[in-house]
């Protein structure tokens, strides 16, 4: 991350230097509105998919014996995929991925600042909220055992400097700028994991009359237990990062513009969270800690208009 921050501050400050000699006249005044994608929301995509998340209880049998490992607070897709097909489907499920951001973009932007044509500032606000991903299920023969659902929402306001190299016809240009934002976000994870039902499902149906399934079964025994009911842990952060965007724009009318942009940001908070569940506090904390990134890579088209 640090070394993308460096390469974008050397190309701001190397495209600075080039704009100073391009031979865009008459600053323009925007008013603009984008849509964009961010991937892998809260950079939790690798919890999600691959690590999960251990409880800070370790696994036992059924008579309490500790038997190795920790339970899991958070089962990972590939963990559950894996029981699938191992079990031919018996243990099904739903498997969605990392979480992905529609985000909302307007703002205002002013070319010719400081005396100089090619530099411009810019101030824009933007709102990115979950639109796939981020939902994860499990069953057996049908029972809906685990329910583990991720929701993501950020509101950043980014201002930049920065320069444009226009064309001979000045109608079609290049731009990228730095500057810093106020971010306010959070990220949630929701759900159920019944552990007792598949203890009760499978009850005397493994060895030593334990259960097949759950705390002590062969298979799932590093359950929470208790079990998790309608947990709802939100972990929110708020404050100041940097930020750079890379783009194009092009007039398609006599003064409006569309332009498409990428938008880094970096910005991030540790955020704390009161779970809303007997399991849930057992297998984590009743107050627990968690990193809120709210940054990340926006792939945005728009329109500007001149104002």
């Amino acid at each position: 991350m640090l070394k993308s921050l460096r390469f974008g501050m050397m190309g701001f400050l190397l495209l600075c230097l080039a704009g100073s000699l391009s031979a865009q006249t008459g600053p323009r005044s925007y008013f603009m509105v984008g849509l964009g994608m961010q991937f892998d929301l809260a950079q939790l995509g690798g919890t999600i998919t691959k690590d999960g998340l251990d409880s800070r209880l370790p696994v036992t049998n059924n008579a309490g014996v500790l038997t190795g490992g920790q339970q899991k607070a958070i089962y990972a897709e590939n963990t559950l995929l894996s029981l699938k097909r191992t079990t031919g489907g018996v243990i099904g499920g739903k498997n969605s991925g990392a979480m992905t951001g529609g985000n909302i973009n307007i703002g205002y932007e002013k070319e010719g600042i400081f005396g100089f044509n090619n530099l411009f500032f810019r101030i824009n606000a933007n709102y990115t909220t979950k639109i796939a991903g981020g939902d994860t299920t499990s069953t057996v023969m049908g029972y809906k055992w685990l329910d583990q659902e991720w929701n993501y929402t950020a509101v950043t306001v980014p201002t930049y400097i920065g320069v444009k190299l226009y064309n001979a016809a000045n109608d079609t240009a290049v731009y990228i700028g730095g500057g810093v934002n106020y971010f306010k976000g959070m990220w949630n994870v929701s759900g159920t994991i019944n552990a007792p039902g598949l203890e009760l499902m499978t009850a005397g149906l493994g060895s030593g009359g334990s259960p097949l399934l759950g705390r002590g079964g062969a298979l799932l025994g590093d359950v929470p237990s208790p079990g998790v009911a309608k947990e709802n842990a939100k972990f929110g952060a708020s404050g100041f990062g940097f930020n750079w965007i890379v783009g194009a724009q092009t007039k398609v009318t006599d003064k409006g513009h569309v332009f498409f942009e990428l938008e880094t940001i970096l910005s991030a908070g540790m955020g704390v969270a009161g779970v809303t569940s007997v399991g849930g506090a057992t297998a984590l904390a009743p107050w627990s800690a968690y990193p809120v990134v709210v940054g990340g890579q926006t792939y945005r088209v728009g329109y500007k208009i001149e104002i």
